[in-house]
């Protein structure tokens, strides 16, 4: 698919965006806002679960939350590890490109931004909007002199229930992408609703962010990176195999143990164990490594990077856990009615090799009664959040390799 339609068809969700009683996940245009239906993290707690779940073996489900969509070659290597070659040979994009001098012009990066010269490079927004700056300001940069500040405050949410702050840029289909970006937290806030999202489907599927709704496998299929108030970090997923809250094991059997008595499908959850807590005023690196299974295996795979440190893992046969409801837990877990841990069955996302990532959003997406949950939640933990919801961004790479954070010259 020619990647101007597929910008068409995102300008055209991002303009009819935000979230309807259907629901969407996440937002409509850079920096607009939209209704949504309720919230699928209403926990603010830091385990909270956008799957509605396990903190028991029938525990209570999601009313539901918040748009759409966005792809070269197929690159990187077969497994979520480190990439080969030969000895002496740059591993990474990073090191080939020190201080990403000329990174932007290697055949597998498919988008760069280090934002020093402003906007022009995503396909929404063009220009500054009320929730997105970009600031000149040597200091405060990762490096250069400018950086991309997403900020939403409680008076906004105080105006507008549901806000979205999210660049998105589509590109033409890969079968294997990796997402790197620096990131820094000022402050002290209640952490997103739904934060970063890759997005994947065919050459008409442009519904990633569609919430309470399991994509056809010969459509499409997503996954947030999200960050909770703990600092640490889960794939929140949607595809064509994914589980329902409303049973203990996944299924939307009537009747079934743990039956939750509703139907319901919201992003099923993967967050690693003994995660380090991202640095509050810190910048951190990470790194996000996506790939598509081959038709009719479980060969797909979710991985992602911190400081260049692999923290979560999730492909065929790794690792160890216990799905229960919408969740897989790491090594298991202690409810009464988690299954003994098995090696993770890995991913079949698509039924059609028509399916392919096609784009991405460095979302921020808002709702006024999970930031309240997840405010009321730091305070009880002694701490003075921000009235600031505010994210620092900056030299933003995707590519079909592996990229590495980037590196002083």
């Amino acid at each position: 698919m020619k990647r101007e339609t597929l910008v068409g068809a995102l300008l055209f969700l991002a303009m009819v965006g935000g979230c309807s009683d259907a629901g969407v996940e996440g937002g409509s245009s850079s920096g607009s806002t939209g209704a949504a239906s309720g919230g699928s993290e209403a926990d603010a707690g830091p385990g909270a679960s956008a799957s509605g779940g396990p903190g028991s073996a029938s525990g209570g489900g999601p009313t539901g939350p918040g748009s759409e969509s966005g792809e070269g070659s197929s690159g990187g290597s077969e497994t979520t590890g480190e990439p080969g070659g030969t000895a002496g040979e740059p591993e990474t994009l990073a090191e080939k490109y020190p201080g990403d001098v000329g990174i932007g012009s290697d055949p597998a990066v498919l988008f760069h931004d280090d934002f020093e010269s402003g906007w022009g490079r995503w396909d929404s927004p063009d220009a500054d909007t009320t929730y997105l700056s970009v600031l000149q300001d040597a200091g405060l940069a990762n490096a250069g002199e400018a950086f991309l500040q997403s900020r939403v405050t409680r008076a906004h949410l105080d105006e507008n229930q549901y806000i979205s702050a999210s660049p998105r840029f589509a590109f033409d289909q890969v079968e294997e992408v990796y997402w790197r970006f620096h990131v820094q937290f000022p402050h002290v806030a209640p952490k997103p609703h739904h934060w970063v999202r890759v997005a994947a489907g065919n050459d008409e599927w442009n519904s990633s962010g569609l919430a309470n709704t399991v994509p056809g496998g010969d459509q499409g299929f997503w996954f947030d990176l999200d960050v909770n108030n703990a600092d640490v970090l889960n794939f929140y997923t949607y595809w064509h195999e994914m589980r329902s809250g409303r049973c203990n094991d996944g299924s939307a059997t009537p009747g079934c143990d743990g039956d939750q008595g509703t139907t319901y499908y919201y992003g099923n959850v993967f967050q690693p164990n003994d995660q380090e807590p991202l640095p509050i005023g810190e910048w951190a690196c990470i790194e996000i490594h996506a790939k598509t299974n081959t038709v009719g295996e479980y060969d797909g795979a979710l991985a992602f990077y911190v400081n260049d440190e692999l923290v979560g893992d999730y492909r065929e046969g790794n690792p160890i856990g216990t799905w229960l409801r919408a969740t897989f837990h790491e090594d298991g877990c202690e409810f009464s009615a988690c299954t003994d841990p098995a090696p993770f069955e890995g991913f079949n996302f698509r039924t059609s090799d028509q399916v392919g990532f096609k784009g991405v959003f460095l979302d921020s997406y808002y709702q006024r009664d999970t930031y309240e949950n997840k405010r009321q939640y730091l305070l009880d933990q002694g701490l003075m959040p921000s009235e600031e919801q505010t994210i620092y961004y900056d030299d933003i790479v995707v590519a079909t390799s592996r990229i590495g954070c980037r590196q002083e010259p």
